[in-house]
């Protein structure tokens, strides 16, 4: 943690914060958020040493990085946080680890490599909906996790995962005004109502983000994933997708 700045600052993120704090909803989960992992909270898990917390506390002031102190504090970098509080999507396979890891094909046929890792009814309740539905295009089944970040070592820094899950995962292309957006905090402002309007009608759905991630007939194009998590969506299924289908396109 040594005079170095791990997450350099988000480019143009003023539109998003203006949007986080004109809407009282949100301003109350990211608080939320905060708190639940605070260091102090009786149930974190934490060895934070105080030598450690007081070389955060100077190294985030000397550096002007809130980040590298927010993780040694509650283990979550200030982009972490709005991730966590279902504000902001996350990245399509960020620091280069796969998720969520897509487990059919487009036919909703299970990859043989994944047979022995699920329940089976899981699947077979997911290949029902699947064809309840009309087989529908970029509609799988799923594993995604939630992650923050932690320091793994000296002056190192890495996923650690809070919550792993088995689910279905629905992709769309985003319309073409996000893809003028040059950075990802420009992106996450213009899809903002978008991700919050998901959160408020099915709560705890893990939603995706990708710049130029889907690829169809040789076009690359900004994509939206919309995970649900068969521990929170697996009854009444096929309502939870088509509320999710609806809050896309309308």
């Amino acid at each position: 943690m040594k005079n170095s700045t791990f997450f350099p600052r988000e480019e143009r993120a003023d539109v998003l914060f203006e949007k986080i704090l004109h809407d009282p909803w949100a301003c109350e989960k990211l608080q939320e958020t905060f708190c639940n992992y605070l260091f102090c909270n009786d149930d974190f898990d934490s060895s934070l040493s105080s030598q450690d917390f007081s070389e955060a506390l100077f190294d985030a002031y000397q550096n002007k990085d809130l980040s590298a102190f927010l993780m040694a504090i509650c283990q979550n970098t200030l982009f972490d946080l709005l991730r966590n509080s279902y504000l902001i999507p996350y990245r399509f396979n960020a620091d280069g680890k796969e998720n969520p890891i897509i487990m059919t094909d487009d036919t909703g046929r299970l990859l043989p490599k994944y047979c022995g890792d699920i329940h089976n009814k899981d699947y077979q309740h997911f290949l029902e909906s699947y064809r309840d539905l009309g087989e529908p295009k970029n509609m799988y089944f799923a594993q995604a996790y939630r992650y923050s970040h932690a320091y793994t070592g000296e002056d190192t820094i890495g996923q650690l995962v809070l919550e792993r899950s088995h689910g279905v995962l629905l992709i769309r292309e985003l319309p073409d005004t996000i893809k003028q957006k040059e950075t990802e905090a420009e992106a996450y402002s213009a899809i903002f109502d978008l991700v919050l309007k998901l959160e408020k009608e099915l709560p705890m759905a893990f939603v995706f983000y990708g710049q130029d991630s889907l690829v169809e007939h040789d076009e690359k194009y900004d994509e939206i994933g919309i995970f649900l998590p068969n521990s929170i969506f697996l009854k009444n299924l096929e309502r939870h997708i088509a509320k999710a289908e609806a809050i896309i396109y309308e």
